[in-house]
């Protein structure tokens, strides 16, 4: 797998970043650009090593048919053939129509391919996702041919429900990877999936690995089939996903509570509708606040990790200043121990809306290589641009300096469970560093006061002239 960069609070990339790019301390931007070296190579390493291996097989398998797939190949697929190779098929996207096709010697002109062959690389037509009506996992045999399985037992186990993503998010490569086509598995086989799991290994947490777990109305049927199904077979398990919490309902609400869900990501983004609108994110924030209601009405005592998008297209110092108004609206219906802010930036991802708008721009150049890290290339593709950008950092990183914690009582374990006696880590463990302390509250609350400071202060008599002129 390959991340070019993790773009949020939680990971220590960012904080040095910031350093080296905005610390006025000389010897903070120089600590900071040893460590970003260091984080380079181990960058790069990791790339090589990956890439090793498949060149590695054909030296040792010279016949062998070698194929390549996944969301980071799919995602850097254009840059990645070329480093494979000669005659390695990369699969865009779902890989299991083509799999088959290739063990029963078919051809597979009709699946997303890329090759590269007699130097020169072609790509297979877009054919109809694969529907996902297979049988639920076949867990025992899983069991019995991977001797490593032990070592997910008190893991976070994950479960997909449905494949596809219906929205236009600016910046979001899951409609490329998986189609805006969203196709469903059958509630009884999801629910087999995570039965298996929760009485052959103990798994109590699972985590929904849909692109989003309410893709809209059509998908109510199915989550709440799951849902009963999982209260029904009395399975007392800790559930949770990527949560669109304006398509929650108060019926949803009290299913989603009784079935046991756990702690939620909530990509607000912003607190801007303008910005959001801008985004193509597809919901309106007093829908999104509307659902945290309802979760509180229903009796939801899990931790909300709202994820904001800082300094996106359109943004302004007004729209900051509404991101964090946002923050206290939610943190005033869900309760603030309940509520963490995280700080992310749109990291620029190749074939999104994003993208083409920067290359249309002319901020990025044609024919850029998104893989190639460099300070003037990290500085572009960590979506962040002056003018707002200092005021962003200088924010974060006062948080960072402070490290004052969370004022929930409770302490933060990184577990989807609410007692005090769990130590499993989040699935994400970059995100629960930034949620450790509880930094991004302090970071939107410095930004507040920092963009207010430079806001004109009305004298005594302008106050006022003004109030004068309201009542006459």
């Amino acid at each position: 797998d390959i991340q070019i960069f993790s773009p949020h609070e939680g990971d220590s990339s960012l904080e040095h970043a910031f350093n080296f790019y905005f610390a006025s301390n000389p010897l903070k931007r120089i600590a900071a650009s040893f460590a970003g070296v260091k984080q380079l190579y181990r960058y790069y390493s990791h790339i090589y090593t990956i890439l090793s291996y498949p060149a590695l097989i054909r030296k040792e398998f010279p016949k062998a048919q070698i194929m390549i797939g996944g969301g980071a190949f799919t995602a850097f697929a254009d840059q990645l053939i070329e480093k494979l190779p000669e005659g390695t098929i990369g699969i865009l996207g779902e890989g299991e129509d083509a799999i088959l096709k290739l063990l029963e010697g078919r051809s597979i002109d009709d699946e997303r391919y890329i090759i590269k062959e007699g130097g020169r690389v072609r790509k297979g037509s877009h054919g109809s996702p694969p529907l996902l009506d297979a049988p639920a996992v076949d867990l025992p045999y899983l069991t019995s041919i991977f001797p490593q399985w032990q070592e997910y037992q008190g893991e976070s186990i994950g479960v997909q429900s449905k494949r596809g993503c219906p929205y236009d998010c600016a910046f979001c490569l899951y409609p490329y990877i998986e189609g805006k086509r969203v196709r469903y598995r059958p509630p009884d086989m999801v629910v087999k999936d995570i039965s298996q799991h929760y009485h052959q290994w103990g798994t109590r947490r699972f985590w929904f690995t849909d692109a989003q777990f309410i893709t809209g109305k059509e998908a109510y049927p199915q989550c709440t089939e799951i849902m009963e199904r999982i209260i029904s077979e009395k399975l007392e398990i800790e559930w949770s996903g990527y949560i669109r919490t304006s398509l929650i309902t108060p019926d949803f609400a009290k299913l989603m509570v009784r079935s046991g869900v756990g702690d939620l990501e909530v990509a607000i983004t912003s607190g801007s509708q303008e910005v959001l609108n801008n985004l193509h994110m597809g919901f309106k924030l007093e829908r999104l606040y509307d659902g945290c209601r309802y979760l509180a009405e229903a009796g939801f005592k899990g931790k909300v990790i709202l994820n904001y998008s800082l300094n996106s297209p359109k943004e302004t110092e007004e729209t900051l200043l509404q991101s964090v108004e946002s923050y206290k609206v939610v943190a005033s219906i869900l309760g603030e121990e309940r509520v963490f802010p995280l700080m992310f930036f749109l990291g620029i991802q190749p074939n999104t809306d994003l993208e083409q708008r920067l290359l249309e721009e002319g901020y990025l150049s044609a024919g850029y290589n998104p893989l190639m890290l460099t300070p003037t290339s990290i500085r572009k593709l960590l979506y962040n641009p002056a003018p707002l950008n200092s005021f962003i950092a200088k924010a974060c990183l006062r948080a960072w300096e402070r490290k004052q914690g969370s004022r929930d009582p409770r302490k933060w374990t990184g577990s989807l469970s609410q007692t005090t006696d769990q130590s499993h880590a989040y699935a994400d463990k970059n995100l629960s560093k930034g949620i450790e302390g509880n930094s991004g509250r302090d970071a939107l609350l410095s930004l507040e006061e920092i963009l207010r400071s430079r806001r004109p202060v009305s004298s005594p008599s302008q106050a006022a002239d003004s109030s004068a002129s309201s009542v006459g």
